[in-house]
Order: structure tokens, then sequence, then C-alpha cells
């Protein structure tokens, strides 16, 4: 795989794009997203428009304070934007003291991170960073477009309520500052008969 070191400084050249239930927890992200120093930091009533956005590398950053079903929501708006640049941006989800098993769970949603907050921000920004410069596996089926929601399975026991694999297309993308999002190798997997 194709790897660079995590440097937080690359996270200058990226847009964040703050998702919230509210102005205030928007605020404060968006706050967040200034002290990591984004070079460009959009509110949660941001308009995105796909093209905009093309070669430009994108975060979405989701605060806490949405539930399941609205996290849901932002998720799928990504991911069927449309865009190359928007479909596969990472989206971070901010949860404030989580017990790993709702890490987890909303790794199963199919966030690309999901980042504990109170924590140091040089942590969160190199956390950040690893996002790019590193090949990073996704899988597309007829449902779901994300990160490998199989990638924890090496730390944490296998969820009991995983489906039977289906058919699915293993993509390997790479965000770059110069490129943007580039899908690096696309391998298709059918279901075992």
């Amino acid at each position: 795989m194709h790897t660079h070191p995590a440097d937080p400084s690359i996270l200058a050249h990226c847009v964040a794009i703050v998702r919230s239930g509210n102005d205030t927890d928007g605020a404060a992200l968006m706050r967040l997203a200034e002290k990591l120093r984004f070079g460009a930091v959009l509110g949660p009533t941001t308009k995105v428009v796909p093209h905009d956005y093309d070669h430009r590398l994108v975060f979405f950053l989701v605060h806490f304070d949405l539930d399941v079903a609205a996290r849901r929501l932002v998720l799928q708006a990504v991911r069927q934007s449309g865009s190359v640049s928007l479909s596969f941006a990472p989206v971070v989800l901010f949860l404030r003291e989580a017990k790993p098993e709702e890490v987890l769970a909303n790794v199963e949603l199919g966030f690309d991170d999901v980042i504990n907050v109170p924590e140091d921000g040089r942590v969160m920004a190199t956390r950040l960073a690893t996002q790019i410069g590193q090949e990073h596996l996704y899988i597309e089926t007829r449902n779901y477009l994300g990160p490998d929601r199989h990638r924890l399975d090496r730390h944490q026991p296998v969820t009991p309520n995983r489906k039977p694999e289906e058919p699915h297309a293993r993509l390997t993308i790479l965000r770059t500052v110069e490129a943007g999002v580039t899908i690096v190798r696309r391998q298709e997997a059918h279901k075992p008969h």
C-alpha cells in the first residue's frame, strides 16, 4: 500500500464541512476545525455543490448531537453525492466520552473515523491527517458505499448481527493534495455459491 507519515499540517490544504443538529453545536465544531487548522471551514447550513469540490480534499465533520437516524442521512447524502471528491471524502464523527461499543457502532454505520472528545488537538489533527496520503479500502454494495466496516475486526470481536457476504466491489482509494481523491483499484467480489 502507498503510505506517507501523517502530517497534521496537510489539513491546511483541506476543506472542513461541519454537520450538526443546531447552530450552537455547529459553531463549536467549526471553532474546533479552525483550531485544527483546516484551510477552509464551512458551516452546517452550507449547500454542497459537488463540482465546487472537484480535486479538493474535503472532510465532513459530524457533531455528536445528531442522533443515529440523522447520522445515517449525513452518510447517505455524502456517499451518494455523485462526485468522487465528495463520495469518498472522510466523514468523521466526534463523540463525547463514548464507550468502545458506541465507537464501534458508529464505525459500523460507515464513518471513516470516530474521535472521542475531549482529546488533544495534535492527536486529533494527526488522526485526521491519516486520511490523506494513504490507501484506504472502501466497500461498495447495493446498499452501502463507505470504508471497510470489517477493518476493526482484528481489534474487536466480530459483531454477530453482520449479514453474510454479498456481492460487492472493493475500492482502494488514495487522497492527496495534488490529485484529490483517486480510485487506485477496483476489485469485484461475488457471493460464494
